[in-house]
């Protein structure tokens, strides 16, 4: 009898566990299986902005890698290695100087060769006042110069040395060439070797315009008030000192363009005070 009801309950205890486990792995797969009931909300403007930026900020970030790794190829590719410069602008610099002083960039590449790379080579030149450098893929550098404007000039030997407004000698010339720029001469030992002197003519100078200055022969002073001016027709301009120089052009330019009266021909003009010029 024991044995019996033992086994009796083991079995149902054997069918109730199947029993369990039937219902676990009834549920199990219940619960597996996607539900149909789920509903998917449509992604929000503010969602999708977002997803955009993602996708622009990924594509602008791989662009800008790609450009910075083709600059840096193309800044150090000997592809575009100068080979040629074209200097233009040169005056009172000579052409074969400043393509010789250019040279150190022959062979580097163009994208390394910039305004300050030229200027640092240029330098050392007066004449020089700026440059403008352009390049010319794919081996071409294009170098503009652009010059001081001389106003006056100092016989020494046989040449001729040119001087800025500023007093500043620009380029030593022969005297057939240095003629050539119609420029006043300041011949004096003493205008030359006075600094205060000298730069009160060449300032002088520096203010007259182009079509004046052309008519004038020489420049001269003993001190930095009493400038004076030698007209090539052989009148005299009394200038003063450099101050209110601009009026004293327009003055002079004035008195230049009066007709001349051959019955008293003026022969000197006192412009040191613009204000009340003076004939004789």
């Amino acid at each position: 009898m024991t044995d019996e009801r033992t086994t009796g309950n083991r079995s149902a205890t054997s069918g109730s566990s199947a029993s369990a486990a039937t219902s676990i792995s009834s549920v199990s797969e219940d619960t597996a299986q996607p539900a149909d009931n789920v509903v998917e909300f449509p992604e929000t403007q503010g969602q999708a902005r977002r997803r955009h930026r993602r996708v622009w900020l990924i594509g602008g970030a791989g662009a800008l890698v790609l450009l910075g790794i083709l600059g840096a190829v193309l800044y150090f590719s000997p592809v575009l290695a100068i080979q040629q410069i074209k200097v233009t602008g040169t005056d009172l610099l000579e052409q074969s100087r400043a393509e010789e002083l250019l040279e150190p960039v022959i062979g580097e590449p163009l994208p390394q060769v910039g305004q300050r790379t030229v200027e640092d080579l240029l330098a050392g030149e007066p004449a020089v006042d700026a440059v403008r450098v352009h390049a010319e893929p794919p081996n071409s550098l294009s170098v503009e110069i652009v010059e001081h404007q001389p106003v006056a000039m100092v016989p020494e030997g046989e040449s001729h040395v040119l001087f800025s407004a500023s007093g500043e000698a620009l380029a030593t010339l022969s005297g057939e060439r240095a003629s050539t720029y119609q420029l006043p001469s300041v011949s004096s030992a003493e205008d030359v070797s006075d600094p205060e002197v000298f730069d009160a003519i060449t300032s002088v100078l520096g203010t007259l315009p182009e079509p004046i200055r052309a008519r004038m022969e020489s420049a001269s002073a003993e001190t930095v008030d009493s400038v004076t001016l030698q007209l090539t027709d052989g009148r005299t301009v009394l200038w003063g000192n450099a101050d209110k120089g601009a009026r004293k052009a327009q003055v002079l330019e004035a008195l230049l363009n009066v007709p001349e009266d051959e019955e008293a021909p003026i022969r000197e003009f006192d412009v040191s005070t613009p204000n009340r010029p003076v004939t004789r």
